[in-house]
């Protein structure tokens, strides 16, 4: 068979085109799923993508949780956090930059919430049992008052890479903020353009292609199979939510939950369920503002939406075990 020119470069072209669309096929966008546990919950990336990138993502994923757990886990016997816990002494102690830095940012929000927000709040997290330590009873008004005296903010000083105990016996507790801070070192470093990740239910999205649908959960401690109450879009944003009902227990009928009060050493009292915080910025800042307004009454809740860049969703529960929504004037309603 002899081939004039015309023919030779339609055979090319057909040649071309089906490699074109052979490679347009391996590379098509999909969404990609990693997850784990981590930090006493799980985790979850969700990303667009037509990479084969899978394996080494994960590892990536994995090792800067490893990392900030080896920071600021008071799970792990050897970490930054509890090395820096059972230090006695009044001395500078060395810390790492990302500890530093999660620490320097927790005054923040104690600011906002007039202390109520506090991450020397550890002893009394132990005292009611939320911590590591072994437990047995509710403690006893005595026993309340003896932690309290060196329970608050003020009694740490933090100067860079260093940080001290103005008391020894202050201990602090980065859970509230260690969640969105693992959030946003995994988003940043793995930069695609729609990406979710989400640890322990706080979440941060980017979107170009993609917008993302994120539930919010019905905050009732009989909630077990993760029943919706809310559902958010979220577009570029971050959304954290603080509440009484995933981590309490109840004692001869009385219900104790670990959102502690650093001022009268009692856990929170209040018919607030839940409060969801949207940011434009990142999840670490939604999620420590999300566990310091969960701390205040209503009113200043309100007050704080309404004086702020911030919105909110605060979920009430009412007597019949019902619940109602109360917006923030511009948090998504659909």
């Amino acid at each position: 068979m002899i081939l004039d020119k015309n023919n030779l470069f339609i055979i090319i072209g057909i040649i071309l085109l089906s490699l074109f669309l052979i490679y347009q096929s391996n590379n098509e966008q999909k969404i990609i799923s990693i997850s784990g546990e981590t930090m006493g919950s799980t985790y979850s990336v969700k990303y667009l993508s037509g990479d084969n990138l899978e394996s080494k993502n994960k590892k990536i994923i994995e090792d800067i949780l490893t990392d900030i757990n080896q920071q600021m886990s008071h799970y792990i016997i050897d970490s930054e956090i509890s090395l820096f816990n059972s230090f006695n002494d009044t001395i500078w102690f060395d810390i790492s930059e990302e500890f530093a830095y999660v620490v320097s940012s927790s005054y923040k929000y104690h600011n906002i919430s007039n202390g109520l927000y506090d991450i020397t709040v550890m002893p009394l997290v132990n005292l009611w049992g939320f911590g590591p330590k072994d437990f047995s009873n509710p403690p006893n008004q005595a026993a309340i008052d003896s932690v309290l005296s060196f329970v608050g903010q003020d009694l740490i000083e933090i100067n860079k890479d260093k940080i001290r105990k103005k008391d020894p016996r202050v201990q602090i507790d980065l859970s509230s903020i260690a969640k969105g801070y693992a959030v946003d070192k995994i988003i940043e470093y793995l930069n695609y353009e729609d990406i979710m990740v989400e640890i322990g239910g706080e979440v941060r999205v980017r979107s170009k292609n993609k917008v993302w649908k994120i539930g919010i959960n019905t905050p009732s401690i009989e909630n077990f199979n993760n029943d919706i109450e809310h559902i958010v879009t979220l577009d570029n944003s971050s959304l954290a939510t603080s509440g009484n009902y995933r981590n309490f227990y109840i004692n001869k009928n009385n219900f104790y939950h670990h959102e502690i009060s650093p001022l009268s050493g009692y856990p929170i009292k209040s018919n607030l369920g839940s409060i969801s915080v949207l940011t434009a910025t990142s999840c670490m800042e939604a999620d420590g503002l999300s566990t310091a307004l969960y701390m205040m009454s209503m009113d200043e809740i309100t007050n704080f939406f309404t004086n702020s860049n911030f919105e909110g969703l605060m979920i009430v529960s009412n007597e019949d075990n019902s619940f109602d929504k109360i917006f923030s004037e511009n948090f998504p309603k659909n």
